[in-house]
């Protein structure tokens, strides 16, 4: 298996890191978008029929979005945090932390706004 591609919803705007919200609010996102990553982590390793564990793996994130004005890429990548413990949780790589960001894309569309994570292992 050389990589695998997610599609998932694109992050709430409680995920950013300038989201200026109560704590409650976030953790409410946080646990709505790793559970949601982590069920399509595990439809995808399903259908692949396998499950990895890569120690080390990279990721493309990209985003295909609404807006004429492209985001911010250090917001956007720290606004997957939730998605990637998700991913990790069901077991594509053995730990988080092994798990690196390469540059992301941005791509405005006309419609289905969505994020796009292709991991390959190392």
């Amino acid at each position: 298996m050389s990589s695998l591609t997610f599609q998932l919803a694109v992050p709430a705007t409680e995920l950013s890191p300038n989201a200026r919200i109560h704590w409650g609010r976030k953790a409410v996102a946080v646990k709505t978008a790793r559970e949601a990553a982590k069920a399509e982590a595990e439809r995808v390793l399903r259908d692949a029929g396998s499950r990895p564990m890569w120690a080390r793996a990279s990721y493309r994130a990209t985003l295909y979005h609404l807006s004429a004005r492209t985001p911010d890429p250090d917001n956007f990548i720290a606004s997957l945090k939730a998605c990637l413990d998700g991913i990790a949780d069901a077991g594509v790589v053995a730990n988080d932390r092994g798990l690196w960001p390469e540059r992301p894309q941005f791509v405005r569309v006309e419609r289905l706004p969505r994020v796009e994570i292709t991991i390959t292992p190392e």
